[in-house]
């Protein structure tokens, strides 16, 4: 006896020095030579006394005990990637299954096509039985007085139907009386089970028939209260009576795919439930089930596929026909058109996940579906509630008083100016910890991701780049609002005057510092993806260089431009003559000069071009007049005139904020062939010498009229021709009388 159990514990032990031997390298060299004879001696040395056997068993244990140490610790750090494959195995393990299933029912099908004519034969044998047929007749006459008292329960609720249809008024009387409508359609079908259950207990006949039976009843009942519901629900024939907010065309529409849907759920369970009973097809149930179950993720798919190019579509239109082309993008569009684009993908991969949960037979597979799609909805409405509270203690907190907002109408945009953009990245962090959350309900490993050295240098990257940007739109955004500050128009209620330099300067200096932040940003950025930049800033300045050898003309007039820049040589708004061009300067860049002329034709002219350069708009500006008389007018008496006329333009309301010192008259300046020159200017305010000019030249065209001060103009000499014999022929003049002044004025009679 002794004998036998030291043989079981030496074949117990056999295993155990064999893992030994096997687990290093010096073990499994020596158990490729094989154990020697003095090995075996001492082993069996140690099996004999109890002392030797009790301290190997002591440090066999102590070895287990230091692999089983060592085997946790390794289990542990592989936990997590055997958690992630985890769910992957499980589906191939499941496919796999399934194809041993399909190959089992194929091989099968053989078997059961061969015993089709045995099966037939039985069938005819149990009719063959009248006890049989009895059994059957009792069966069908027990549904048909069911159904015979159905149809009376049907007939004496024909008007309670069409009263109940009647009062759906208005939403909560629809609610309230198509429950009754629900109710009514409903009692002939569960009558119709009532008294089929107790025709077979008083009649009783074929008991698997009964069951047969009884599944067709109930599966009829649950189709009748689905179909009566989605007739209350969409009311597909009138409109008054539907409950929810429909068109005619979408709640039809509905109706009919609702109606398709519980068409072929009743067969589907109606077909498996008759596959169990039928033990022949019992073997192939899996298959069957699964054949059956296809129809209904393709249904589906096709469902939400029509729904969303109809969404599609509807959506372009109204967009079309609503808003205008040049219309701002509203608030929200953008998540919008992600969610009409992206839904239907994720509806169909919902669906078919689900398809496949029952089709591997993935015992949790609803289970974690369920879970994780109960998670996800939790977490939408948590991560929404948070949004929402957001916005509400953003306007509570940065509301502006109606009153105030009123009485200073731009104060809420200054005040509320980068609260927008606060509001922004809170609501942006909001919604990436509300995804990982999702992530995380559904498997995927975010917190072990952000956890690990890979996701906490992307992390820190992330985070660089995000300070980047806030600092590059801080620098853009100060840029703009000191270019604002600078070119605004008052200052404290007072009005502050702009120069033209600062019209000119502040725009070129905002856009260079807008272009200078956007591309040292972009390189800190690209380097903080792990672009190496130093390419990029040699390239960069290589193509300097060549662009600089490369354009002269372009760095000239770069040059020039800086020069007409701070020198005020012109400025937006002067009136300027370059190369005999002449016109209203609209911009003065660092490359040309736009000028636009009297007829609107605007000029873009390089800096580099620009030799000669008249302004007649620098600080104040003269208008010269030269006035021609008849050489037998007194000149001094016409001087008188002008003198008269400029100070009666210069106290002119209207023309005299122009001038800036009276009219100065410089007296005779010169004899021309038929009058002689009087010269004369006004000082004026920049741009409003014509106008003066054009003003003072009409006066004093009145004031000559009226005291008789001829201004000359072209005469023509008529000669009429001498013959060769004498004189010419005299030109006889007709003077016409006038009743009031006599003989018309400026003519001489002979």
């Amino acid at each position: 006896m002794r004998r036998i159990n030291r043989r079981r514990f030496f074949h117990s032990l056999m295993p155990i020095f064999l893992l030994l031997f096997l687990s290093g390298p010096v073990h499994s060299q020596q158990s490729q030579k094989g154990a020697s004879t003095d090995d075996l001696e001492d082993l069996l040395g140690v099996i004999e006394s109890p002392t030797k056997r009790e301290a190997f068993l002591n440090n066999l244990k102590g070895l287990i005990e230091a692999r089983r140490t060592m085997e946790g610790k390794g289990e542990g750090a592989a936990s997590k990637d055997e958690k992630q494959l985890r769910i992957v195995r499980l589906i191939f393990d499941r496919f796999e299954a399934l194809s041993k299933d399909v190959r089992k029912a194929a091989a099968g099908m053989g078997v059961m096509l061969e015993e089709a004519p045995a099966a037939i034969g039985g069938i005819k044998r149990f009719l063959s039985q009248s006890e049989n047929r009895a059994r059957l007749f009792i069966l069908f006459l027990d549904a048909a007085i069911a159904a015979l008292a159905a149809l009376i329960f049907a007939f004496f609720l024909r008007r309670p139907v069409r009263s109940a249809t009647a009062r759906m008024k208005d939403l909560p009387s629809r609610v309230a009386w198509g429950f009754v409508y629900v109710l009514f359609k409903a009692i002939p079908f569960a009558g119709l089970c009532v008294v089929f259950t107790i025709m077979s207990r008083v009649f009783p006949s074929y008991p698997a028939g009964h069951t047969i039976m009884l599944l067709f009843l109930v599966l009829l009942l649950l189709y009748q209260v689905a179909m009566a519901t989605f007739r209350v629900l969409f009311s597909p024939d009138e409109a008054r009576h539907r409950i929810l907010a429909l068109s005619d065309e979408n709640a039809n529409y509905l109706w009919i795919w609702m109606r398709r849907f519980a068409i072929y759920t009743f067969f589907y369970f109606m077909a498996t439930r008759s596959f169990l009973w039928t033990h022949t097809a019992l073997p192939y149930f899996s298959l069957l089930r699964g054949l059956l179950l296809i129809p209904f993720p393709v249904m589906l798919t096709v469902f939400i596929l029509q729904i969303a190019r109809e969404i599609r579509i509807q959506r372009k239109r109204g967009e079309e026909e609503d808003e205008p082309e040049d219309a701002p993008e509203k608030r929200g569009t953008r998540m919008m058109q992600a969610l009409i684009r992206y839904w239907p993908i994720l509806s169909v991969g919902y669906t078919w996940a689900i398809f496949l949960a029952f089709i591997l037979r993935y015992e949790r597979g609803f289970e974690y579906l369920f879970h994780a799609t109960l998670g996800t909805v939790v977490t939408t409405l948590i991560m929404l509630l948070a949004l929402r509270t957001m916005d509400w203690a953003f306007q509570r907190l940065f509301r502006i008083n109606e009153r105030v907002r009123q009485r200073f109408s731009g104060l809420e945009e200054k005040a509320n100016r980068y609260v927008m953009i606060v509001r922004k990245g809170f609501a942006v962090a909001v919604t990436i910890v509300g995804l990982g959350a999702i992530g995380e309900i559904w498997g995927i490993p975010i917190s072990d991701f952000v956890a690990s050295d890979t996701g906490g240098l992307i992390i820190l990257r992330a985070v660089a780049i995000i300070i980047t940007l806030a600092v590059i739109i801080s620098l853009i955004e100060i840029s703009n609002a000191l270019a604002a500050y600078l070119v605004k128009g008052k200052r404290r209620g007072e009005k502050k005057e702009i120069t033209q330099k600062q019209k000119t300067l502040v725009p070129v200096i905002r856009t260079a510092v807008n272009i200078a932040a956007g591309f040292v940003g972009g390189i800190i950025i690209l380097d903080r993806l792990g672009v190496n930049t130093t390419p990029i800033l040699a390239g960069a300045g290589i193509l300097g260089l060549a662009v600089g050898f490369g354009s002269q003309t372009l760095v000239k007039d770069l040059i020039n431009g800086l020069f007409i820049l701070f020198e005020e040589s012109i400025r937006v708004g002067d009136f300027v003559m370059v190369d005999k061009r002449g016109g209203m300067v609209e911009a003065v860049g660092l490359r040309t000069v736009k000028l636009r002329d009297l007829n609107g034709t605007v000029h873009v002219i390089p800096n580099s071009s620009i030799k000669t350069l008249s302004n007649y708009s620098k600080v104040f500006s003269r208008t010269v007049m030269d006035v021609g008389v008849a050489y037998r007018e007194d000149v001094d008496q016409v001087i008188a005139i002008l003198e008269e006329v400029g100070e009666d333009l210069q106290n002119d309301p209207d023309y005299g904020k122009s001038i800036l010192e009276p009219l100065e008259i410089f007296g005779l300046d010169r004899f021309e062939d038929s009058a002689v020159i009087i010269r004369a200017r006004f000082k004026t305010k920049p741009l409003k010498q014509w106008g003066v000019k054009r003003e003072f030249y009409r006066r004093m065209k009145r004031v000559f009229d009226e005291r008789g001060i001829e201004i000359p103009f072209p005469h023509r000499t008529v000669y009429m021709g001498e013959p060769k014999e004498g004189p010419a022929p005299p030109m006889h003049v007709k003077i016409e009388e006038n009743d009031i002044s006599g003989p018309v004025s400026g003519q001489n009679c002979p």
